[in-house]
């Protein structure tokens, strides 16, 4: 989100809101893997800005198995950052799950790590998303695919 400043009347970043970059979810891997422009564009414009989207390893795992075979997935994970799932972080997203009573790992990890980096979060599932990052006690930037 953007702000007007008052004095020059330009567009200033909201600070509430300013993230540090951005953490895909697997809906938007399937969502670009099936060509979904808005999701590319999100993708482009971050490596543009210089940032370099961030995406759980189980969230690859999960959209791979989702989309099938898909070179649009394999190029589109060009120039991210693939996260690992390491002890801490597996622990890490196993009590938010369940404290939010969800199997759902992947969208549990993304907002984990978008809460832990200052991530925004592209997801299709804003619901689990914000149930999630209230259990964080995380403010929740969200581009709903």
């Amino acid at each position: 989100m953007t702000g007007l400043s008052p004095a020059s009347g330009r567009r200033t970043p909201d600070v509430r809101t300013s993230r540090r970059g951005v953490a895909f979810g697997t809906g938007a891997l399937v969502a670009a893997a099936r060509g979904d422009r808005r999701v590319w564009a999100l993708h482009r414009a971050a490596l543009a800005h210089g940032l370099v989207p961030v995406v759980p390893a189980q969230v690859l795992a999960e959209a791979a198995r989702v989309a099938g075979a898909s070179t649009a997935l394999e190029h589109f994970v060009v120039g991210t950052e693939v996260e690992v799932l390491d002890r801490e972080r597996a622990r890490a997203v196993a009590s938010v799950a369940d404290q939010v009573g969800t199997d759902g790992l992947a969208g549990v990890a993304v907002v984990e790590l978008a809460a832990r980096r200052s991530l925004a979060v592209v997801s299709d599932r804003p619901h689990r998303a914000a149930e999630a990052s209230a259990t964080l006690g995380h403010d929740l930037v969200l581009h709903v695919v």
